[in-house]
């Protein structure tokens, strides 16, 4: 594995662009020598995207970017919106027959860390899996769910 790679793409702001987001995260997990994290990527990179189409209140015409960015101890993986709205669980937490409002429960269980940081136009919503030296994910709770 490099010490440092990074990926970027740009998807309009449609609901296929998801299952494209989804199709390249699966490729960086194969070509960056993850593979033990494609299941848990691709299951972050389709939340995050999906919350920035369908909650992200993007402006028409403006496209959503996703980043990859690998350094030797962690993956850290960024969707951008032109939305300065962040993202929200639902008071009370999702029902048990509700079939949305989970999504940020999904992000926080599956990464070591998330949160949004804001920009002039829009936000960033990021979260990041540690790394070993090996490329092995490990467990780290500090800072879950803490905007930065």
């Amino acid at each position: 594995m490099d010490d440092e790679r990074r990926e970027q793409a740009r998807y309009p702001r449609h609901r296929a662009s998801v299952k494209v987001a989804r199709s390249l995260a699966r490729q960086v997990a194969t070509e960056w020598g993850l593979d033990g994290l494609m299941h848990d990527l691709t299951t972050i990179v389709s939340e995050l995207v999906t919350n920035a189409i369908v909650h992200g209140k993007t402006a028409q015409g403006r496209e959503v970017v996703l980043t990859f960015d690998l350094s030797p101890l962690r993956l850290r993986v960024e969707v951008r919106d032109s939305s300065d709205g962040y993202p929200t669980r639902p008071a009370g937490g999702a029902s048990d027959d509700s079939e949305t409002g989970r999504g940020l429960d999904v992000v926080e269980a599956l990464t070591s860390k998330w949160g949004v940081t804001e920009r002039v136009i829009g936000k960033i919503v990021w979260a990041e899996f540690a790394l070993s030296s090996q490329g092995a994910t490990e467990l780290e709770t500090s800072g879950k769910g803490v905007p930065s």
